[in-house]
């Protein structure tokens, strides 16, 4: 069975209107939806932002037989060449812990995606509906929100995107020894700012509203820049859906028994 992680409700958004869901699982403060596409055994996972999902994994494997875990969702640009809306492939996932991410980066470990799997979703890229990127992946612990820090962090790692999960998701893949990979849209890009608050998403990964109205209250100007932002993660989902359907089938047809 593959398991597809997303942080965020808008993010599960791109596949849950498309599977066949047999079964809803809440555990801690993630979701597993149970599912089927084409006949085909897949699970969802809601996990929230960050990167406590050792117990959530855990969980799962003990409900599933996992053969691939894929870590999907939004992710930010920190490389000219990566539009909103594009496709990031990972080829490896990195980590910081650093904080303040100026000067020079530290990145305390590197784990690999599965070649495979990585070679198998390139190729299926190869059509008109969006363009896409393989690289690697930089997860870090905050949301980076300046222009300035993406474009330093690009400069500084050979990373071309960044998210907050991937790197414990690969870890704990890795642990396990289950095939692992990232496969992400972009729904920042890298010379724009972020307005946005972690406490604006809940624990679980849906949209905080009273916490939103209070941010939008106080700061009446970000409006126009939230509706940006939701322009451009229905652009980030619109590529998932895009992609998610053929990968799913050729990984069960080519790979997976």
């Amino acid at each position: 069975m593959i398991a597809i992680f997303f942080a965020l409700s808008q993010e599960i958004a791109c596949l849950k209107s498309k599977v066949n869901i047999l079964k809803k699982i809440r555990h801690a403060h993630a979701t597993f939806y149970q599912s089927e596409f084409c006949g085909f055994p897949l699970t969802l996972v809601q996990m929230g932002i960050g990167k406590n999902v050792s117990d959530i994994i855990q969980h799962l494997l003990k409900c599933f037989r996992i053969q691939l875990m894929v870590s999907s969702g939004f992710a930010g640009s920190i490389n000219p060449a990566v539009g909103v809306g594009d496709l990031v492939i990972g080829k490896h996932v990195l980590y910081s812990s650093q904080e303040e991410l100026k000067g020079e980066i530290q990145i305390d470990s590197t784990l690999s995606c599965d070649a495979t799997i990585m070679d198998l979703a390139i190729k299926l890229c190869g059509n008109d509906a969006f363009k896409s990127h393989c690289g690697d992946i930089l997860t870090v612990n905050k949301i980076i929100r300046q222009s300035s820090v993406k474009k330093h962090v690009g400069n500084q790692t050979s990373a071309i995107a960044v998210d907050m999960e991937s790197f414990a998701i690969a870890e704990r893949a890795h642990a396990m020894g289950i095939p692992f990979v990232v496969t992400r849209a972009i729904s920042d890009g890298i010379d724009e700012d972020l307005e946005i608050h972690e406490n604006m998403v809940t624990e679980s990964g849906n949209v905080n509203i009273s916490a939103t109205a209070r941010h939008l209250l106080n700061k009446p100007h970000h409006i126009p820049y939230l509706n940006r932002l939701r322009k451009q993660t229905k652009s980030a989902t619109d590529t998932l859906s895009a992609f998610f359907p053929n990968f799913i089938t050729q990984i069960y047809n080519s790979l997976l028994t």
